[in-house]
This record gives C-alpha cells, sequence and structure tokens, in this order.
C-alpha cells in the first residue's frame, strides 16, 4: 500500500511541477481521501493550500494552510504551512491574525531554517507587525 500512496503522491506532484494547479489541488485531495495516514499527508495539504495561493484564492488557501498546521504541525511542512496561512492572511488583510501567526513561527519553529525566519521577519515589516 506505501507504494500505492507513493505513486498517487508522486502523480500529484507532477502536476504541480507541471504547473497545472487544478490538477494538482484535485490529486492531493485524493491522495489524502485514499492516505489519510500517509507520512505524506501533511505534505499533500500544504500542496493544497500552496495551489490556492499561486491562483490567488488567498481565502481557500489560508483554510487549507491553517488546516495543514492544525493537523500536521509538527511534520516537515509545519512551519511553512504557518508562514504560508500568515502570508495569506495579510493577503486577506488580517494584519493582526498574520502577525499573530508570523510571532508563532519564531516561539514554536525555532529551529526552522534562518530563511524560514528571514521570510516571517520581512513580512513582518512589510504589514507593520508589532514585536
Amino acid at each position: 500500500m506505501a507504494n500505492d500512496a507513493d505513486t498517487a503522491y508522486q502523480t500529484a506532484y507532477g502536476y504541480l511541477l507541471q504547473q497545472d494547479y487544478g490538477a494538482a489541488q484535485l490529486a492531493m485531495q485524493k491522495f489524502l481521501q485514499n492516505h489519510p495516514t500517509s507520512e505524506l499527508a501533511g505534505n499533500a495539504q500544504y500542496w493544497i493550500g500552496e495551489t490556492h495561493y499561486v491562483r490567488g484564492a488567498y481565502r481557500e488557501a489560508a483554510v487549507a494552510f491553517l488546516e495543514a498546521y492544525e493537523k500536521y504541525g509538527n511534520g516537515s511542512k509545519g512551519p511553512d504551512s504557518l508562514l504560508k496561512l500568515a502570508l495569506s492572511l495579510g493577503q486577506l488583510d488580517q494584519k493582526d491574525a498574520a502577525c499573530s501567526s508570523l510571532r508563532e513561527i519564531g516561539s514554536r519553529y525555532r529551529s526552522a531554517p534562518a530563511e524560514l525566519h528571514g521570510r516571517a521577519k520581512a513580512e513582518m515589516g512589510r504589514l507593520g507587525c508589532r514585536n
């Protein structure tokens, strides 16, 4: 069954690489339906958010990134999910919520890559967040 999950995930990810975001979204959703306990489930949920974000559907992106953060926050895409949630909220003019999410990155994900922390700090500056 793991091979089925890996194959399904790679197929969905292939749509992302081809920038076919509608197909990628559907394939990732199907992956999650068929493989909800896969170790790749958190990644799939993150990529669903990304398919919305790149198409400018920031509300849908925020919902998807929030779900990724809440369900899979301890996984490899946890910090990225929280950052993209904040970016989505910023696009929706929800500054306070975006700033809160950005501050959470610093406290919850101290060991996240420096690049991610740099992006979070830059976004805090852009939004005028209080530290």
